[in-house]
């Protein structure tokens, strides 16, 4: 996300780390018990997510950042790397 200068989210996204650490800190114990077993598995699923949403929603949100900057989509070319889609979008 800073590299494609989502600013935004990665600042969200940083939080939402930084909140799941501290829920997991503040409910540590040294006695586990079933609200315990409840939140650490809800940690997991929060972590878990936090690491995967990205991947599926990272180009959408890179084109609505381009747009908003003033960009304009001109089309779409299925190529293997960045330099590929360039060369046929030149052609």
């Amino acid at each position: 996300m800073l590299a494609k200068n989502l600013w935004g989210l990665s600042g969200l996204w940083v939080a939402m780390y930084f909140a799941l650490s501290l829920v997991e800190t503040v409910t540590d114990t040294s006695e586990p018990s079933g609200a315990q077993v409840l939140v650490y598995l809800l940690l997991v699923a929060g972590y878990f997510t936090l690491g995967l949403v990205p991947g599926f929603k990272g180009n959408k949100w890179r084109e609505k950042n381009l747009v908003r900057r003033g960009f304009e989509i001109l089309g779409t070319v299925q190529a293997e790397t960045p330099e590929a889609a360039i060369s046929q979008v030149a052609k």
